[in-house]
């Protein structure tokens, strides 16, 4: 199906970027491909099947499809192209934690390696990842 495409897709091109990360971390180019390739291609499926959830009916005992009430957010994610744009959303905006460490940790003169717990973190956890490299600046 067109969902299935569209979650392969979404999950290799985030790939492209986090291995920028792990494996290039000086590569002066990888910031630019992951904000200029990579999160517009992201973004623009994201965008795609946002409009497609709020715009399609479907069925939902919690009613029309919103941001704003607990209901309409259930009502969002029970559908097919909800729960996938809410899924990219996730990846778009780790990925860009993942570049946030990346950058600051550069900055911060902080080792590649020490970097690379919260690069998993962030990968499968976001908010951990983050939280991490932020107890690790303090240290």
């Amino acid at each position: 199906t067109s969902q299935d495409t569209a979650f392969r897709t979404a999950n290799a091109i985030v790939g492209v970027g986090w291995a920028i990360l792990f494996l290039l971390p000086s590569w002066q180019m990888g910031e630019k491909i992951i904000l200029f390739v990579i999160f517009i291609l992201l973004a623009a499926i994201y965008i795609y099947l946002l409009r497609l959830a709020l715009t399609t009916r479907t069925r939902s005992e919690y009613g029309k499809p919103s941001f704003f009430t607990m209901n309409g957010v259930l009502a969002l994610m029970s559908n097919p192209n909800g729960a996938l744009a809410a899924w990219i959303h996730i990846l778009a905006f780790d990925l860009i934690v993942g570049l946030y460490i990346r950058t600051q940790g550069a900055a911060l003169d902080m080792s590649h390696w020490l970097l690379l717990p919260c690069y998993v973190l962030a990968l499968m956890f976001g908010p951990l990842g983050l939280l991490l490299f932020l107890l690790l600046t303090l240290i």
